[in-house]
């Protein structure tokens, strides 16, 4: 059995449980602000938050690598090692910008992202396709 999720419709915060909180932890609002997803949108939203976590870890790894390759050009060994670490440091800048564009294509296109990251409730029938 699915655990419940609820959201609040004032910020869009979430909680997982059988009942929604007393009181929005995030704005306040009270517990009949609180708005019961559906299966599909709660394991949408579950899935969103696994991908972003997935991201975080990669952001911080890419982030270690980086500083070692910054290491490496300090060193300034020679030409062939330069232009590898220098390289690594381009590639690492070019996948934050594949997974920032991508945050926020999903942040524009979905409905299920975008709720939980503005607060901003869009009604079914005006979510973009």
């Amino acid at each position: 059995m699915m655990v419940k999720m609820w959201r609040c419709i004032v910020c869009g915060y979430l909680h997982e449980g059988d009942e929604p909180p007393d009181l929005c932890p995030k704005c306040g609002a009270p517990k009949d602000k609180f708005e019961l997803l559906d299966e599909e949108e709660t394991g949408l939203m579950k899935d969103a938050s696994l991908t972003k976590r997935k991201y975080e870890q990669i952001f911080d790894r890419l982030e270690e690598i980086r500083e070692i390759a910054e290491e490496g050009i300090v060193l300034d060994l020679d030409e062939g090692c330069n232009k590898i670490f220098a390289r690594v440091k381009e590639d690492i800048a070019a996948i934050h910008g594949m997974i920032e564009d991508e945050l926020s294509g999903h942040a524009k296109y979905c409905i299920w992202v975008k709720a939980a990251q503005d607060g901003e409730m869009v009604p079914p029938e005006t979510k973009e396709k």
